[in-house]
């Protein structure tokens, strides 16, 4: 073999070598803890749960729209939806803070239960803020079907 040849060789392993050596290190600085996958495992899953509340929302959301005969929101018809029908043919229109402030309950409960009431088609809302009235079905519920269950 040529000199020049064994030398180039030479360099060549050595040069493979270095770099072998050098990623090995790399390597073992930025190789992950197993014990961070359990973390990201969590994480995922975090995100996953919450993006099928989210789907699940928006699914009650389309069917609401598609269909407003059917509930928009999870909650049973209770007791409250009772009392909110009820003070709104007694005192008239009325905004979700005002019936909030009326039943002590926050303003946002009484909104999803006054959009349950609307989607059942037992209250009307007009104006921004929404003034809520009970319709004829909703007088209609309340003298006749209160006892007997849901709408």
């Amino acid at each position: 073999m040529d000199t020049l040849t064994l030398v180039s060789v030479m360099l060549f392993v050595t040069q493979a070598t270095v770099f072998n050596i050098l990623l090995r290190r790399a390597y073992q600085r930025t190789a992950p803890n197993p014990g961070s996958y359990d973390s990201v495992t969590t994480e995922l899953a975090k995100i996953r749960e919450a993006l099928n509340r989210i789907e699940n929302r928006l699914s009650t959301l389309d069917d609401a729209t598609n269909a407003p005969e059917r509930v928009a929101v999870e909650e049973d018809f209770n007791q409250t939806f009772y009392r909110v029908l009820e003070l709104l043919r007694t005192y008239g229109p009325s905004s979700s803070s005002e019936l909030s402030a009326k039943l002590n309950r926050s303003r946002e409960h009484v909104s999803r239960i006054l959009k349950n009431l609307y989607v059942r088609g037992l209250v009307t809302r007009t104006g921004k803020p929404f003034k809520y009235r009970v319709t004829d079905k909703g007088l209609s519920f309340l003298e006749n079907g209160a006892g007997s269950g849901n709408p």
